[in-house]
């Protein structure tokens, strides 16, 4: 019979806040990638989590908004300001539970989910902390994933979790600055600028259900591929009946093709291959990373015209990072470019590529670290306006690992966004046409507990 070991102590031990013994992953969002090697005959349950507070201060051009010029209705009045204010409150918490084992020939087998706790979707004249708002503030999963795996063979894993690109990619700094940097919290506290655009590690991508295989690591070297039917999350049954327009995993609808518009922004059939190497030469660290995404697109049958197009182009997507590091120090940069239009949305014929890179620096030091990324992003912005969309943002933080399970962190972002021709700000008096952008920054001191 399996003997057992339990979360409390080993999970501490092993991935939990053991932060002074440099056991703790230095990111939250981290925990969904750990698969421990249990013994052989025995099975490792964990059950980590954290909860993540801060206070901080924003200061945005779309924290205030302006009415227009128009008829209205009273009370409100043509030409008058809103404004959110500039100091918030952030707090979240996540659960991790899974299970890793071994069987006495070798075969490693394992699950886990990640549990999320949701945002309040209180809005304007609900009032504060009634219990109508707090009630929206519930938990969801946001990935599950089972594998099976043999050290000869690689690792097969399937559910809503990361695929090979995201899961081998390098050069990345983010982890060194302080939660995440512009993919931390303090974007929070921003509004309507965020250059974090790329097409993979993020919920967009990593919460569809897919097959990935990965290989062993060989002198340094591992691969994986996947594919994704869909953009359908946790799900049993379709969702949807047939010839009906909407789903997560339709294939054709009936309605009149529209740019960036519903189930046309949805992926299908996705591919994934991405490859990497990491080694060691005289006290160096060395990393890089290659990885391709493919996909196809919904499509209409019921086309605008002759001439018209019936679906978006599919994904078709290169990635590539590069890392170093040597006596604390850590250097990296990482990009993304090919046909899509931020994240996992969809472009059309005709547009021009969309890029996203960024380049950060890290130093570490015993319970310390510091760091700081930049970024920018190249996107096709409102397909209908055929211009290109620019974000840009920097993001910096220190990091205090005080006391085990207990991380104090301070964050910032200052970032900016602008498209020609069009008005991303809030002032709806600006004339039709008008080209505007938008800022935004952000700062936060926060503590991490963790267990």
């Amino acid at each position: 019979m399996r003997k057992f070991l339990l979360a409390g102590a080993a999970t501490v031990a092993m991935t939990g806040a053991a932060g002074a013994a440099g056991l703790e992953p230095s990111q939250p969002s981290n925990t969904h990638n750990i698969m421990l090697r249990a013994e052989p005959g025995k099975v490792i349950v964990r059950l980590d989590g954290y909860v993540f507070a801060a206070i901080g201060v924003g200061s945005n051009t779309n924290d205030k908004a302006t009415t227009g010029s128009g008829p209205v209705a009273a009370p409100t009045i043509p030409g008058r300001t809103s404004k959110v204010d500039p100091i918030g409150i952030l707090t979240q918490f996540r659960f991790f539970p899974s299970f890793d084992a071994q069987t006495t020939g070798g075969l490693r087998y394992g699950a886990l989910a990640e549990i999320r706790s949701n945002n309040n979707t209180g809005n304007a004249g609900t009032g504060v902390g009634t219990a109508g708002q707090r009630t929206t503030n519930t938990l969801y999963v946001n990935r599950t994933r089972g594998y099976v795996g043999g050290d000869s063979w690689g690792t097969f894993l399937i559910g809503s979790t990361d695929g090979p690109a995201a899961t081998l990619r390098t050069g990345l700094i983010e982890a060194q600055v302080a939660d995440g940097g512009w993919n931390g919290w303090a974007p929070g506290l921003t509004r309507g600028v965020n250059p974090y655009q790329f097409a993979i590690g993020g919920g967009y991508e990593y919460s569809a259900q897919k097959i990935i295989y990965l290989t062993p690591t060989f002198s340094g070297f591992r691969a994986g591929v996947s594919f994704t039917p869909s953009t359908a999350s946790n799900q049993s049954g379709e969702g949807i009946n047939t010839g009906l327009e909407g789903g997560t995993r339709t294939s054709v609808v009936n309605s009149a093709f529209t740019a960036g518009a519903g189930d046309f922004n949805r992926f299908r059939n996705q591919i994934q291959v991405a490859a990497n190497y990491s080694n060691t030469f005289g006290g160096v660290g060395v990393a890089a990373h290659v990885g391709y995404i493919t996909s196809g697109a919904i499509k209409s049958s019921n086309p605008t015209g002759v001439a018209g197009p019936t679906s978006a182009r599919g994904q078709s997507i290169f990635a590539a990072g590069l890392q170093g590091s040597y006596a604390g120090f850590t250097l990296g940069g990482y990009m993304n470019t090919g046909t899509f239009n931020g994240n996992s949305s969809l472009t059309i014929a005709g547009l021009k590529p969309s890029t996203v890179w960024t380049i950060g620096a890290a130093y570490e030091t015993g319970p310390w670290a510091v760091g700081a990324h930049y970024m920018a992003a190249s996107t096709n912005g409102n397909l209908t306006n055929n211009n290109q969309r620019f974000d840009t943002g920097v993001g910096f933080g220190v990091t205090y690992a005080w006391a085990p399970g207990m991380r104090a962190m301070l964050e910032g972002v200052v970032g900016s966004a602008k498209e020609r021709g069009r008005n991303l700000s809030n002032d709806a008096t600006l004339a039709a046409g008008t080209t505007k952008g938008i800022n935004a920054s952000a700062v936060i001191l926060a503590n991490q507990f963790r267990w």
